[in-house]
């Protein structure tokens, strides 16, 4: 005899089988989930992202970022400081770590974090932590000021935690030699997010495709300003003639210009405000036709204070377009354009050829990955007409075209930036 309460209820009726409910996790409990990979990621005494910032990234207000922050204070895994934000809390027994080997974890990963870092290097960060709580790797990090003696020791304490490959998310331009000699005597192999000469194969990228979505990024730019009908169209970055980026980008952009039959314009500076306000004064003279091409997100944020000073602004008297999509740019009077790098894809890469070098194979990207050109207020574009013929050449280019709300809010803007963004987290070391 059939079991009545599989053919039917008490009253002989077929019973209706409940259709498969997923439960959709809170947004609260997704962000705290996040944002405790991220803290057990950052050394201590590591200065998380503000909560308008965190809302922006998720999507959301800061309410619900508030909740799942109040989980990880009450746990102890983060601190509250008024009036200076949001800190990793020191670990029970941080400071005997490494006084003892443990056994190695083939899915254990060492950061190592410079100390004097960047937003951008952060962004990184934060992505890898967030490839890492997907992929079920276990991560481990520590400050680094150098790549010399003291550096090996921190390597080596990572080791001592059970970490089998190292990577680092950034490190200064200058400091490439260095870090050929950091990675032949480091006690683990170590994942590099740029392309040394002799270490080829720790690079994420494949050698034959490192920086070629900068090239293609830094020309589809200029085909957008083109597009629009300028035809003053300067590059501004540093002064620095060695840096391998600068190179890469001035260089794309002088074939674009030269292909197009422009004239060249270039602004290369010193850091501090007086050799900015210099070219400032001396571009004054194009008011009304220039746009601009920035090296980052930081020069162009110095040029618009520079030009603010002698009574310039954008996108009225010239416009301009950043690159990396730091926080600064979304919160920044007007809101700076920009590209938005791909940072999930650099998370990605970055743990998957540590992993790989931790067993003896190297794992590379072999394709660069799509960037978006974030429109906001300083390049003109949301008030011209942007058509299709101008998106589809910029896609050629792996540019895709994103329009954003100018508005400041995170609740009402929140939804405009995708957690891809990365908002990266400031990093302060604390005495």
């Amino acid at each position: 005899m059939a079991d009545a309460s599989l053919s039917g209820n008490a009253f002989g009726e077929p019973l209706i089988p409940l259709p498969h409910v997923k439960i959709k996790q809170l947004k609260h409990k997704q962000i705290e989930t996040e944002l405790r990979q991220l803290a057990a990621t950052l050394p201590p005494e590591a200065k998380l992202p503000a909560e308008r910032d965190l809302a922006l990234e998720y999507g959301c207000n800061f309410l619900t970022v508030r909740k799942a922050l109040k989980q990880l204070v009450d746990e102890g895994l983060i601190v509250r400081r008024i009036g200076s934000g949001t800190f990793v809390a020191r670990r029970n027994g941080q400071a005997a770590a490494s006084a003892g080997k443990r056994e190695a974890r083939n899915s254990r990963v060492g950061i190592l974090v410079y100390q004097n870092g960047n937003p951008y290097g952060f962004s990184v960060i934060q992505a890898i932590a967030h490839v890492a709580l997907k992929e079920a790797v276990d991560l481990r990090s520590c400050w680094i000021s150098d790549f010399g003696e003291e550096g090996i020791r921190q390597a080596q304490m990572l080791a001592d935690e059970g970490c089998t490959a190292l990577t680092i998310p950034w490190f200064p331009l200058d400091r490439a030699d260095q870090i050929q000699t950091f990675v032949r005597q480091s006690p683990l192999p170590i994942s590099l997010p740029m392309l040394v000469p002799g270490l080829e194969r720790y690079c994420f990228e494949d050698k034959h495709i490192f920086g070629a979505t900068m090239l293609s990024a830094t020309e589809g730019l200029c085909r957008y300003f083109h597009h629009l009908g300028h035809r003053r169209i300067a590059f501004l970055g540093p002064d620095a003639p060695s840096d391998p980026v600068l190179q890469q980008k001035l260089g794309a952009y002088s074939c674009c210009i030269a292909r197009e039959g422009l004239p060249m314009l270039c602004g290369l500076v010193d850091p501090g405000s007086q050799s900015m306000d210099q070219l400032a004064e001396s571009w004054k003279r194009y008011r009304g036709e220039l746009a601009i091409v920035s090296y980052d997100d930081e020069y162009a944020l110095r040029l618009l204070t520079a030009m603010h000073k002698i009574g310039l602004s954008a996108p009225a008297d010239f416009a301009i377009v950043g690159y990396n999509n730091t926080d600064a740019s979304h919160y920044s009077d007007p809101p700076l354009s920009t590209v938005r790098q791909n940072y999930a894809y650099q998370g990605h890469w970055l743990l998957n050829s540590a992993l790989a070098l931790a067993r003896g194979t190297v794992m590379q990207s072999s394709e660069g990955p799509s960037l978006d050109l974030i429109v906001r207020s300083t390049c003109g574009g949301s008030v011209r007409g942007i058509t299709d013929d101008l998106r589809n050449t910029l896609r050629e280019l792996k540019l895709n075209i994103s329009i954003e709300d100018n508005e400041h809010s995170p609740e009402s803007n929140g939804n405009a930036v995708q957690s891809t963004a990365m908002l990266g987290p400031v990093l302060v070391s604390q005495s």
